[in-house]
């Protein structure tokens, strides 16, 4: 059986959710997808963005690659 890749792609943007799933036939296909969308989205590239996680999954559910980049701002904490 051949293996799949399974590229998990979350962002948040303007307090909303967006999220898919790609499924491409190499790891190298899938790493290139997940830097890619690194690239577009994380990092400060789109302003509207303070939140990407990407993941790369095997067929068999082996986790290869992974990564956060979270920006979002945390309200402070209040002092009694």
């Amino acid at each position: 059986m051949e293996d799949k890749f399974f590229l998990t792609q979350v962002q948040h943007k303007n307090d909303a959710w967006a999220k898919g799933v790609v499924v491409k036939d190499t790891l190298d296909a899938a790493r290139q997808s997940f830097h890619a969308y690194l690239g577009a989205y994380a990092y400060g590239q789109d302003p509207s963005v303070d939140y990407v996680l990407v993941q790369i999954v095997r067929s068999d559910g082996v986790a290869t690659d992974g990564c956060v980049w979270d920006n979002r701002v945390m309200p402070e904490e209040v002092e009694e």
